[in-house]
């Protein structure tokens, strides 16, 4: 008999647990920067872990409030290796345009889709079992821990710390006068 070309040789998953763990195309990724709020379940993308100066709070985008073209873009970003490599999503996203080019965390920022939320009321999602779930304020201690700083020093604001250390300009009051 003959070979038949284009025909997927791997039989396709059936049954209660077809959508969860391994099927015909490999296991089941589970993405950095997903969660939801402890309160009602909303799906939900951490941009930020914690809020410069408030290691208690965190910044987030509820996906469902997002028109269907930015949700998709965001959501592709979210699980693109740049995303999932980013330590905090919104250094990412910042570099990242939505389809009709606008800047991808400008457009969330100034439409108001970004909101702040105590991080004991996000749970971090990353699997499909109660193993595979954190508060994000254990998940800061977590990081916190392993890098040996405090969580209020992961809180610090990043660009304070680069103001102090660049040089000032001359005052021109102060320089000589060209003769």
């Amino acid at each position: 008999m003959a070979n038949l070309m284009n025909v997927n040789n791997q039989a396709m998953p059936m049954g209660a647990d077809s959508g969860a763990g391994e099927g015909a195309s490999g296991p089941k990724r589970h993405f950095k920067h997903i969660g939801e709020l402890v309160d009602g379940g909303a799906k939900v993308v951490i941009m930020y872990r914690t809020v410069p100066g408030e290691p208690d709070n965190c910044l987030v985008v509820g996906t469902k409030f997002l028109p269907d073209i930015y949700h998709n873009a965001l959501m592709k970003a979210v699980e693109s290796d740049g995303g999932q490599d980013a330590e905090e999503f919104a250094d990412y996203a910042s570099r990242q345009t939505f389809p009709d080019g606008t800047n991808m965390l400008a457009m969330m920022h100034n439409d108001n889709y970004i909101k702040k939320f105590k991080t004991k009321d996000i749970m971090v999602t990353f699997g499909n079992t109660p193993d595979g779930r954190i508060l994000l304020n254990k998940l800061n201690e977590m990081i916190a821990k392993e890098k040996g700083v405090s969580v209020k020093e992961m809180a610090k604001d990043p660009e304070a710390t680069a103001t102090k250390t660049t040089t000032k300009k001359a005052d021109a009051k102060k320089t000589t006068a060209k003769e």
